[in-house]
């Protein structure tokens, strides 16, 4: 009896392991990422994910017609330069935005005229060691209204 429960233990200690080393991202991009002014509304398309040095990941959004995007990254800061692309979800995958050309700018906004489905792709730099961080990407939108009428 006494050695089923040493070996129950030993068990529910190894699988808790896992558990141990992993970081919940959830809601990082709430917390850490910076917001634009209050003139743009939180989009539920923000997302948070546990990285590792040289990952790449991507993340689908749609961007309506006739709205303002504020796109933000954040990230720990021993992850260094966060890169982040913003590409049109087609055959072509045209980029419409490279932070690396902005000196690596942590938010970007732009005017989208048209629905178009679009991919934010976050590059995280490679690294001494295999460290694991939380990576965040806010999103915000607001109305766009060109010709200043309310």
């Amino acid at each position: 009896m006494e050695l089923r429960k040493t070996t129950a233990t030993l068990l529910v200690l190894l699988l808790s392991i896992g558990s141990i080393y992993a970081q919940d991202c959830t809601g990082y991009h709430q917390y850490h990422c910076i917001y634009a002014d209050y003139t743009f509304f939180y989009s539920r398309q923000s997302k948070s994910a546990l990285f590792q040095q040289g990952q790449t990941s991507e993340l689908n959004m749609v961007a309506y017609g006739g709205e303002d995007y504020y796109i933000g990254v954040c990230a720990h800061r021993k992850f260094g330069d966060i890169r982040y692309r913003i590409l049109e979800d087609n055959e072509s995958r045209t980029v419409i935005y490279d932070n690396a050309s902005d000196e690596f700018a942590s938010s970007v906004t732009f005017s989208n005229e048209s629905t178009r489905n679009l991919i934010i792709e976050v590059s995280v730099p490679e690294g001494k060691g295999n460290d694991r961080r939380c990576v965040g990407v806010i999103i915000q939108f607001r109305k766009n209204d060109p010709e200043g009428e309310s």
